[in-house]
């Protein structure tokens, strides 16, 4: 059972879901919680320094690098407190810090401390990038090697689980999982297997595995077998049953998973309304 958390926060909206998301997760799994914010080197790096400074008749970016160093510490600094005091509130001790660099190199960095990494859909550019996958959430979870938790613009606590369910190494991962969250939470878990590319032979034969697996776990379920697409199948359900969160399986670590996500899974992050939980 996950006993880390480790969040990642930029004082963005969705990054204060996804604080909300880890602290509640943390209070209920009774977790070590973690917070990490990042001063993004690529905003001290020379077009971009040149540009601003170009734009407000300052010195050459040489000049100013320093000063703009320092307001994005101090715009850490306010971010850490602001997280350290949600915690405290809360009851949780914490450990927090910042570190300067590329976002997603530090995070795969850092994400050993943990065994689940939180963060939100989108970033602080959420404005910019519209329906898409925040570029380095996207970076994250096609190398991460932890659960990674994609929290969406809202909060609301998990009082249901779904897990999808087709018979593979990866998504048999993600319903133990699933399992075990829905034993240590308390909560209803809907297990769904989708005919998107499988048999209704393989599709019923992975149904009765999940129920197999879930009564050796002490778990009841509810367990379905849908046709359609999957994405839209799970996401519909997810709506339908009234589930708070959503456990998928991710892909393994080879130089070609890396570079290729999934559609089902890329598509779950970037548009579903509730949580999703990539496991490896």
């Amino acid at each position: 059972m996950i006993k880390s958390i480790l969040v990642c926060t930029d004082g963005s909206a969705y990054g204060d879901t996804a604080c909300e998301y880890a602290v509640d997760f943390a209070s209920r799994l009774k977790a070590r919680l973690m917070g990490l914010h990042i001063l993004d080197s690529r905003m001290l790096e020379g077009p971009l320094m040149a540009d601003i400074s170009g734009w407000v008749g300052a010195q050459p970016f040489g000049t100013q690098l320093q000063q703009f160093r320092e307001l994005m510490e101090k715009k850490g600094e306010s971010i850490i407190e602001a997280f350290n005091a949600r915690c405290e509130k809360a009851g949780i001790q914490t450990e927090s810090w910042m570190k300067m660099g590329h976002p997603a190199r530090i995070i795969l960095e850092e994400e050993a401390r943990a065994e689940l990494l939180v963060m939100g859909q989108k970033g602080e550019h959420a404005d910019w990038i519209g329906d898409m996958m925040g570029s380095n959430v996207e970076r994250i979870v096609r190398r991460s090697v932890q659960p990674c938790l994609i929290t969406p613009m809202e909060f609301r606590p998990v009082t249901k689980m779904l897990a999808a369910y087709d018979g593979s190494a990866h998504s048999s991962k993600a319903l133990r999982e699933a399992l075990e969250l829905s034993n240590a939470l308390s909560l209803p878990l809907t297990v769904l297997t989708v005919r998107d590319g499988l048999s209704g032979e393989k599709a019923t034969a992975a149904a009765v595995d999940a129920q197999r697996l879930a009564k050796d776990h002490g778990c009841e379920i509810e367990s379905m077998v849908e046709e359609g697409e999957s994405e839209d199948v799970i996401l519909g359900t997810a709506r339908s049953k009234e589930c708070d969160l959503i456990v998928v399986g991710a892909y393994g670590h080879t130089r070609i998973r890396e570079m290729i996500l999934g559609s089902t899974t890329a598509h779950l992050v970037a548009y579903s309304e509730v949580p999703v939980l990539l496991v490896r």
